[in-house]
């Protein structure tokens, strides 16, 4: 049996046209979104790098190096607004890269159960003291600081040379004898 000539045109000009919209669409989100995303984030203070990664995911990775920053909450809380303006709510998540060592690896080991705590708990002002405690007998960090907010909270852990940045989401929890 043999293909008539014209479904073997229809065929290719269906492929065709698919082809088209594709590059087209692989085109417009490369140039109309993501770049001027990334440029808009490389504007931000401590912004070293960003990549953009979406592999076919719900969820397009945002991948962001941070240089040396004094004020993590305010510059991931304009990442996100950044993002925000590009993308639908819970259609990215933000990976943050940083400079750590091992040093500050262990430091961070050191007060991770606190901080976990305190997620789990709600028990910002007693998680603040023990971290505060614990970080204080710490000699060789050049800066450390800790936040706490309705969404996160954040750490930074700074050397003469390296950085250690965590943001953590808090979910809410209910206790005994509370009430929701």
């Amino acid at each position: 049996m043999r293909i008539p000539h014209k479904y073997v045109v229809v065929f290719l000009v269906f492929l065709f046209t698919c082809g088209c919209i594709y590059a087209f669409n692989v085109w417009h989100q490369q140039r109309r979104v993501k770049e001027p995303l990334a440029e808009t984030l490389l504007q931000i203070e401590g912004v070293g790098d960003v990549e953009l990664i979406n592999d076919g995911r719900k969820e397009t990775e945002v991948c962001i190096v941070l240089d040396a920053v004094d004020n993590l909450p305010k510059t991931y809380n304009r990442i996100e607004e950044a993002l925000s303006s590009a993308y639908k709510k819970d259609s990215y998540i933000i990976t943050l890269t940083d400079n750590r060592d091992p040093y500050l690896e262990s430091v961070y080991t050191k007060i991770h159960f606190a901080l976990m705590e305190g997620e789990r708990m709600g028990n910002y002002g007693a998680m603040s003291k023990e971290v505060f405690r614990q970080l204080e007998q710490e000699k060789d960090l050049k800066n450390y600081n800790l936040w706490v907010d309705q969404k996160r909270i954040y750490l930074l852990l700074a050397t003469s040379k390296s950085n250690l940045y965590e943001v953590i989401p808090v979910k809410y929890s209910i206790g005994v004898g509370q009430v929701a």
